[in-house]
Formats: C-alpha cells, sequence, structure tokens
C-alpha cells in the first residue's frame, strides 16, 4: 500500500469517527433550549478539532455580533467585543451568505488604527493580537449570517483539510437546526397568539375576569417551578392555566357578571365551563396534558368538587397547582359580586381548606413559596 493510500485511509477512518461523534452530538437535541443547543454544538464541534486552542461561538441580534460561548479565552473579556457584519473582526470575511463555507485566516498583527485602544488591550490580553491562525465559518438562516463559529492556534501552522471539514459539517448542521429552531419559535409564537386570543374572548364576555388568566398563569408557574414539577408538567400548567376558564364562552353573559348570589339552577349551569373547556381543547392537538389539568380545575382534594368529583391523588398535581393559584387570585381580585379580599385572608381560607378544597401539600408549597 502506498504513502498515498495509507494517508487517505487515515483520514476516511479518521472522518468516520468524528462522523460518529457529530451525529451522537446532536442526539436529543429537538428538546434542548437554543441556548443549551448551541452549547451542546460548540463544544462538540471544538473536541473534534484538537489543534484549535481556542474558540468561540458569536451570535448576531440583527445588528451586532456578540460572543455568547467560547473556551480558552476570559469571557468577561471576549464580551467586550462587538462587531458588525461589515466589520466583523476586521480580515475575516463572508463571500457568499446563501451558504456554509469555512475561512482560514492569519493575522501577522492587528492595524492598531481600526481599533480605539481598549479593543486593542483586549485583543492583547486575549492573545489575539497578533501571530495566530483562524478558522471559522458562518451559520446561515434565510441567506443570512445569524452566527459564527471561530477557533484559534497560535503555533504558526494552518489547519488541515478535515479539520475544515468538520467545522463545515458542523457549521451546516447548525445552521438547519437552526432554521428549524426559528421556525418551531414562530410556530409557538403563532400558537401563544391564539391562545392570547382565546382569553381575550372570555374577557370580552367579562370584565371582571380581565387579566385573571395572565395571573393564574404566573402564579402556576412560579409554583410549579418552586415545587421542582418536571418541563413537561411545567409547559402543560402554562397552557392550561391560562385557559381554564375558556368554557366559560359558553355560559351566558349576564350569569358571568350578575352581581348578587347566583340561584341554583345558575350556579349548576356555571357549573358547565370544566366541561365546555374540555371540549373547546380536546379538539386541539397534543393538548391531552392541558386537557385533563383544565377540566379538573374545580375538582377538591375531598371529593366535593365537580364535574368529576374526583378526590385525593386521583386528581393530577399540575390540576391541584391551577386549583389553589386560582382560588387564590379569585379570592385577591374584585369580582362582580364582591371587592377583593386582603391576601392575609385569603391565605387564612387556603390554609382552612387544607385537605378539604385543595391538596396538603400543594398548600404548604404555595404559603411557603409566597411567604419567603
Amino acid at each position: 500500500m502506498t504513502v498515498e493510500h495509507c494517508k487517505s485511509a487515515d483520514l476516511e477512518s479518521m472522518l468516520q469517527e468524528s462522523y460518529q461523534a457529530i451525529v451522537e452530538a446532536f442526539v436529543g437535541i429537538e428538546h434542548l433550549s437554543k441556548e443549551a443547543f448551541f452549547k451542546k454544538t460548540f463544544y462538540a464541534a471544538f473536541d473534534l478539532i484538537p489543534s484549535a486552542e481556542k474558540g468561540s461561538f458569536y451570535e448576531s441580534d440583527g445588528k451586532l455580533f456578540r460572543p455568547i460561548l467560547s473556551r480558552g479565552y476570559d469571557m468577561s473579556l471576549l464580551k467586550e467585543l462587538e462587531f458588525t457584519i461589515d466589520s466583523l473582526f476586521i480580515g475575516f470575511e463572508v463571500d457568499d451568505h446563501s451558504k456554509v463555507n469555512v475561512y482560514e485566516f492569519h493575522n501577522n498583527k492587528r492595524e492598531d488604527c481600526k481599533f480605539n485602544a481598549r479593543e486593542v488591550e483586549v485583543f492583547k490580553a486575549l492573545g489575539t493580537y497578533d501571530e495566530f491562525t483562524s478558522i471559522y465559518a458562518p451559520i446561515i438562516h434565510e441567506k443570512k449570517t445569524v452566527g459564527l463559529l471561530c477557533f484559534e492556534r497560535f503555533d504558526g501552522e494552518s489547519y488541515t483539510n478535515s479539520s475544515k471539514l468538520i467545522l463545515k459539517l458542523y457549521a451546516e448542521l447548525i445552521s438547519k437546526f437552526y432554521t428549524q429552531m426559528m421556525e418551531q419559535e414562530k410556530e409557538r409564537q403563532r400558537y401563544q397568539e391564539i391562545i392570547s386570543a382565546m382569553v381575550a374572548s372570555i374577557e370580552v364576555k367579562d370584565a371582571y375576569t380581565e387579566g385573571h388568566a395572565q395571573r393564574v398563569r404566573e402564579l402556576a408557574i412560579g409554583l410549579a417551578e418552586y415545587m421542582n414539577l418536571n418541563e413537561r408538567q411545567i409547559r402543560a400548567i402554562d397552557t392550561a392555566a391560562v385557559l381554564h376558564d375558556i368554557g366559560k364562552i359558553g355560559i351566558h353573559s349576564e350569569l358571568l357578571i350578575k352581581p348578587g348570589k347566583l340561584s341554583y339552577e345558575e350556579y349548576e349551569r356555571v357549573k358547565k365551563h370544566p366541561e365546555f373547556t374540555k371540549k373547546i381543547l380536546e379538539n386541539i392537538s397534543d393538548f391531552s396534558d392541558v386537557v385533563d389539568i383544565a377540566y379538573q380545575h374545580h375538582e377538591y382534594y375531598n371529593g366535593s368538587g365537580y364535574p368529576q368529583g374526583l378526590s385525593g391523588e386521583e386528581i393530577l398535581i399540575e390540576a391541584a397547582v391551577v386549583t389553589v393559584v386560582d382560588a387564590f387570585d379569585a379570592m385577591t381580585s374584585d369580582r362582580s359580586y364582591r371587592k377583593a379580599m386582603d391576601r392575609e385572608k385569603a391565605f387564612s381560607i387556603i390554609r382552612q381548606e387544607r385537605g378539604r378544597q385543595f391538596h396538603p401539600d400543594v398548600v404548604d408549597r404555595f404559603l411557603a413559596w409566597q411567604n419567603r
């Protein structure tokens, strides 16, 4: 076998190992936040280019590129450097914003006249004032450079073709997943707009509930986080809490705003709203968790609630969270039939209803959280 064949075989073997590492780095990223996604992929890429001594990841806010991750650099110093796409690093160039390429740049010495005195000091402190070689690749979204992966070495050598290929693969994959995440973000925004419109439709019917849904949502999320519920539970509570009363769309407005006490028949009608909520929400895909939480928000721990008369652990803990905060906000808000009570009185009632209307553990955590 010739020397060239040996080198080719070694390169192929190394790239196969790199591909496997790349695949492993991208496993499960659909469940990560954008920040966690960037962190995982940046460090994985850095580890696959052993000649890189330092590295950084810049993200654009649409105007300026700012460092969000680094390895080998003092991040507090690095954060002092901001660049526009036109002045990015002075000497770095992106020749085509529609596709990912890898570029290599050797810096002999910065031109002091292009920077202010502090920037020059920062470059010197970081070790990127003179004599280093960088490879970098843009992160592309909708034909725009939205980020930049950079890796530096200080031994005077150039990067190998395999290192450049690895960086290109990573930058392409990050660009694709970045685009996917941005689309998901747009979907989440549209989703929140739909939810807001649904909530507004209730508030049009009942001015006294204006802001109630959002307050319940904020309280429920805060309590759920204090209770260390998992991410999936918190997401479901987030949506269920803001939509828990959506079924009131099916209740006549005069009953919702009636200033006096409701008759038995009127109260029975109002009690139908969890069933109406269920009918509305169960027609929305991926809402199975949300439906049951909203449906159960008037179930009481002792079994005296409605609509199913569930008790104890039959009631979802997420629903028990919404039940407590819903009652607390109702008591501390002006209603058509009474003025708001003060917080201490509401806390006292919640304590009294511990183990009756409310789940005892949720009451304990709620009161501890509110009285920190």
